[in-house]
């Protein structure tokens, strides 16, 4: 017995408001004579997970929080199964439901102690973390240093021969060879060696090889984060020698370490939306020092597409660099054609998008006006049962009040969308066609600034076609442009 029902009164209660709700039932779960502290034991509730898992079911209803479980761990797991199959959870007796603003609260408590286990379980796991490259076992799992191999299971790294030997003769090119790191990169590519993940080698794979105290023995701890960092002697075999690894250290701190932003900036300000038709990589933007003929120093910027930074001469993208004036000239010129917005076939407009979501937007509001008139006929219908004298006043007003909240909600959202349609009417004032005549107009007035602004607030992305017409002049097209 529960609060003087029966199992069979619970059952016949939760079938009465899963047909008020207008809900399919796909099936009863009742572990009679079992006890709720624990799910392990109960054949139904593992019914129940299987199925919410296989999507046979999408919606919970449970007579009271009790009956699903007494255990707080096993509610916590519960409900975190019921979020990721998105599986609606409903108490009928505690006016729980996840679709009310009481039943949302519900959840977000349990949500805070799901938190506050999870906290518990991931310092639980940084200790045992620590513990272990304290030990002198290596934290890696997946990805290992270069030069090493460690199995699943397996506590301790194994030097892999071939990774070493290119691992000794980087440390050599670098320290004895003094070759720079760009060298090194470009010199292992060319051999077709491999980074550990099979990608290319660059400055910064080379420098984090050399910088790396695996090599003499150590494990590390915490790489990214400065101050939780420390190392330990660990149990695997090391390939540099302390002599030659610290004197790599005091060439590293010797050479600065330059890191380019390539953040678009006023007098390169078509960084940041272009894309190369060739590899569909991004342009960067590339500083070449010039001397005029007064002695004066001064640097003309040009672009470049990213992928030209790798080595290898097969993966390389073979479009070519282009100066900022040549895209400048490109990029008036091809607003210029634009003479009819919409004849425009080459640029992408988000209307159609906004069309689509307004569209949705009245699809919803229909839905929600049709669900109204729904709740409207079954109140009519309920308060029928109640004047024939099929249900008690208590069960009418429970129900009732079940339908009002709902019908609250409802409208509450109603009026919401209400508002958020009358504001896009607004802005569609101003058109994708509006942007593009002021542009047209503007453009040539704007300054630098303006320009970067404008192109940040309003360009999504442009694909130039980059040519090269003849030896050291290169001829520049825009193929597409997105607008946002």
């Amino acid at each position: 017995m529960q609060e003087g029902f029966s199992i069979r009164g619970q059952t016949e209660k939760l079938k009465q408001y899963a047909l008020l709700k207008d809900w399919e039932i796909c099936n009863v779960y009742t572990d009679e004579g079992i006890s709720g502290k624990n799910i392990v034991d109960r054949p139904a509730i593992n019914r129940l997970i299987e199925d919410i898992k296989s999507g046979k079911v999408n919606n919970v209803l449970v007579f009271k929080v009790d009956r699903l479980t007494r255990n707080t761990k096993n509610l916590i797991e519960l409900v975190e199964l019921f979020e990721e199959y998105n599986c609606a959870f409903n108490s009928l007796t505690e006016s729980i439901d996840t679709d009310t603003p009481s039943g949302r609260m519900f959840l977000k408590i349990i949500g805070i102690f799901a938190e506050f286990e999870r906290e518990n379980l991931v310092s639980r796991l940084k200790m045992g973390f620590e513990r272990k490259v304290k030990e002198g076992y290596t934290l890696a799992t997946n990805t290992v240093s270069y030069g090493y191999i460690k199995g699943k299971g397996q506590r301790v790294q194994e030097v892999q021969p071939e990774e070493a030997r290119i691992v000794k003769e980087i440390f050599l090119m670098f320290v004895d060879e003094d070759m720079p790191m760009t060298k090194i990169a470009r010199t292992l590519n060319e051999r077709k060696i491999k980074a550990k993940m099979g990608g290319l080698w660059n400055t910064s794979t080379i420098r984090s090889v050399l910088s790396n105290s695996t090599y003499i023995g150590k494990v590390r701890y915490a790489t990214n984060d400065k101050e939780k960092y420390f190392e330990a002697d660990g149990h695997h075999e090391r390939i540099i020698s302390d002599e030659v690894f610290f004197r790599v250290q005091k060439k590293l701190k010797l050479i600065a370490s330059i890191t380019q932003t390539k953040r678009p900036k006023e007098n390169n300000y078509f960084c940041g939306v272009l894309i190369c038709s060739v590899c569909g990589g991004k342009y960067t933007t590339h500083h070449k020092p010039y001397t005029d003929e007064d002695g004066e120093k001064y640097y003309r910027t040009s672009y470049r597409c990213n992928n030209k930074r790798y080595y290898d001469a097969v993966i390389a993208c073979k479009s070519h660099n282009i100066i900022h004036d040549k895209l400048e000239r490109a990029f008036v010129e091809y607003i210029e054609r634009i003479n009819d917005f919409t004849e425009a076939e080459s640029i992408e407009l988000t209307e159609e998008n906004q069309d689509n979501k307004r569209r949705e937007q009245l699809e919803y509001i229909a839905i929600c006006e049709s669900k109204l008139s729904n709740l409207r006929d079954r109140k009519k219908r309920i308060m029928q049962r109640h004047v024939n004298g099929e249900i008690e006043f208590e069960e009418y007003r429970e129900l009732l009040d079940v339908l009002n909240e709902r019908f609250e909600a409802l409208e509450s959202e109603l009026s919401k969308l209400s508002l958020e349609s009358a504001k896009e009417e607004e802005v569609d004032s101003t058109s994708h066609m509006d942007i593009i005549l002021s542009l047209k107009e503007s453009w040539s007035y704007f300054s630098n600034k303006e320009k970067l602004m404008f192109l940040q607030r309003f360009v999504g992305r442009m694909v130039i076609v980059v040519e090269k017409e003849r030896r050291n002049w290169n001829i520049v097209s825009i193929k597409e442009v997105t607008f946002n």
